[in-house]
């Protein structure tokens, strides 16, 4: 499997808080069946501003160690009408160096004119992917709104944790019905710290697999994540 959402570098952001804890994450990472790692640092201005090739040489020396997990480059890029000039300046990062970008929204309000911001990544030809929609105030209040970005191109990424409750019934609930809508193209844990999200990943597996066929299931936890890594088109 492949964790499509992760803040486990140590230092960057508000994730791991130390080389010590992010080998504990790997480790539990291993065990709870993920083989590789897409290292989704937040970048967000005056906040989380750690540049790319300072991340790269991180996950470089987290590579040689053994029997760990592969870690990939990636960030969760929170939207700014200037994300443009991040990228090109590469503070942020597309996921392995393709052009594919994960982003994320305010959690309690609506981000102004973002279909404008949108379209303009897509004149640029970065693939998009909203990170945890479930979690949003707007998409929990107006379903619909998923399916106005789905018509623009924009995939979606949830978290495993969210259909145990870990973030409220209304993201339990509003998980649930993308699952069940066939909303969801990606699984991450969206883990911070050790002995939190990846011990209860394979309750979550039981839980998804209800909802959705083994086949939708390999491609939200393997078979998609390895597209884009690759650069390939989802389906």
């Amino acid at each position: 499997m492949i964790d499509f959402h992760s803040h486990i570098l140590p230092n960057v952001d508000d994730g791991s808080k130390s080389y010590e804890e992010t080998i504990q994450l790997l480790k539990e990472a291993k065990n709870a069946g993920f083989d590789k790692i897409i290292s989704t640092s937040h970048y967000a201005q005056d906040c989380f501003e750690v540049p790319e090739y300072k991340r790269n040489g991180v996950i470089d020396e987290l590579n040689e160690e053994e029997n760990l997990p592969q870690i990939f480059l990636g960030s969760e890029i929170f939207l700014t009408f200037n994300i443009l000039e991040l990228l090109h300046e590469y503070k942020a990062s597309t996921i392995n160096k393709t052009n594919y970008i994960l982003f994320e929204l305010p959690l309690r309000h609506q981000f102004i004119n973002l279909k404008t911001v949108l379209n303009k990544l897509k004149e640029e030809n970065y693939r998009l992917i909203l990170a945890h929609p479930e979690r949003y105030s707007v998409v929990q209040k107006d379903f619909k709104f998923l399916y106005e970005l789905q018509e623009m191109g924009v995939l979606f990424q949830s978290n495993y944790a969210s259909i145990l409750g870990v973030y409220g019934l209304s993201a339990k609930l509003t998980v649930k019905k993308m699952l069940k809508n066939h909303l969801v193209s990606f699984l991450g844990t969206d883990v911070h710290r050790a002995n939190s999200i990846y011990p209860k990943v394979p309750l979550a597996i039981e839980k998804i697999s209800k909802i959705i066929s083994n086949e939708e299931l390999e491609d939200l936890t393997t078979n998609n994540a390895n597209k884009v890594l690759n650069n390939e088109d989802i389906n």
